[in-house]
């Protein structure tokens, strides 16, 4: 049973009712724990003061389990149905039941991504899938916008999404805004050591590898890091941290790692952060804004480069660090401070058109423009 099919049958049903113009669905499929640019968008709605009525869909409402069956039924009639009678539908990841969606002619669809940048490939840039590419393009026939952090890979989201690249706004990412707002971390800091005594004192270095689409490579993913090795090692000045992708759900984690997977604020976090350890994420577009040291440990880069995905830019020649393939170099690179803070600068350049707090504002602009004219 195609369960995208079965989401859109009940769509299709609820088509027959109005679209109401201040009602809005956000659709949260990659949890971002309240945090990502569909709840920046929501703020800055909320801060203009608009009356929308907020329809929110998250991957939990999705949980089969006998538990979830009250959530079930809300999800496939009450929430539905607002969302085929919404004006605007914001998402922070691929949403296949559109393929099969009647969408309104006046409801706009704006898919807001959930990663900056374009490292790694992504969507139709890396699958191999014929039915999943089909479905891929169908969906996104019904986007009308997806955003975008740099003109430099406007062809690259147009590629991965299948669409056309005037489908392309390029006026950053919301989620980003958070790296250019003053925060005290003190607080968050002192409860993290709190639950890691471990930390006080030291500078935090955080783990943080991806997936590697193969089931087998990702529950065996963690033994290539010598966690023991790198505490006897550098542990004095660092507090080594692990952060698991959210797709690696099969890999053993080491008794006494700091593990914070589970931590709800990924942006917080990296503000906490003095030392990023990563490997083929999207996440170091994110870190680079920061202008902090990146090391890559990528132990596996000959197969993932050839056997898993491809990089829609030069990864050794643009990598915004030095990249590693075995512990002792690693070490050795962030025991000698290898790193090169002007290359992490040029690495976000490359991703970024904008260092500021306001792509949650000109996206706000961009949507209800009319409305905040209307409302002075």
């Amino acid at each position: 049973m195609n369960t995208n099919k079965v989401f859109a049958r009940f769509f299709n049903f609820f088509r027959r009712y109005q679209v109401r113009e201040n009602r809005i669905t956000l659709i949260e499929k990659l949890n971002t724990s309240g945090t990502g640019s569909l709840y920046e968008l929501q703020k800055e709605c909320r801060r203009r003061g608009f009356d929308f009525e907020y329809n929110v869909i998250t991957q939990a409402d999705y949980a089969l389990k006998l538990s979830n069956l009250p959530g079930l039924l809300r999800l496939f009639t009450w929430k539905v149905y607002r969302m085929a009678t919404s004006s605007h539908v914001f998402m922070n990841d691929n949403f296949l039941p559109l393929a099969y969606m009647d969408v309104a002619p006046e409801t706009r669809v704006v898919q807001l991504w959930h990663g900056m940048g374009s490292f790694k490939k992504f969507g139709a840039s890396s699958e191999t899938d014929p039915a999943l590419l089909q479905e891929l393009k169908a969906a996104n026939e019904k986007v009308d916008y997806i955003l975008a952090t740099s003109e430099n890979i406007r062809a690259n989201y147009a590629e991965a999404f299948c669409v056309p690249e005037d489908k392309i706004l390029v006026i950053g990412c919301p989620q980003g805004d958070y790296y250019f707002r003053k925060h005290n971390l003190a607080p968050s800091r002192a409860k993290l050591e709190k639950w890691f005594p471990v930390l006080k004192g030291k500078k935090l270095a955080l783990y943080a590898p991806t997936f590697r689409d193969d089931e087998d490579r990702d529950r065996d993913l963690l033994t290539h890091f010598d966690f023991e090795r790198f505490n006897k090692e550098l542990g004095k000045e660092y507090c080594l941290a692990l952060r698991l992708h959210p797709q690696v759900q099969t890999a053993d984690i080491p008794e006494n790692v700091v593990n914070l997977t589970d931590y709800p604020n990924l942006r917080r976090l990296l503000c906490m952060t003095d030392l990023l350890i990563a490997d083929y994420s999207s996440i170091a577009v994110e870190y680079s804004l920061l202008g902090k040291p990146i090391v890559f440990y990528a132990f596996d880069k000959d197969w993932y480069l050839e056997k898993d995905r491809q990089f829609y830019f030069d990864y050794e020649e643009t990598a915004p660090g030095p990249i590693t393939e075995t512990m002792e170099d690693l070490i050795s690179c962030i025991r000698s401070e290898g790193w090169d803070l002007d290359k992490v600068k040029a690495f976000a350049h490359l991703h970024n058109d904008f260092f500021d707090c306001h792509s949650a504002e000109r996206l706000v602009d961009f949507c209800f423009g009319d409305r905040t004219r209307e409302e002075q």
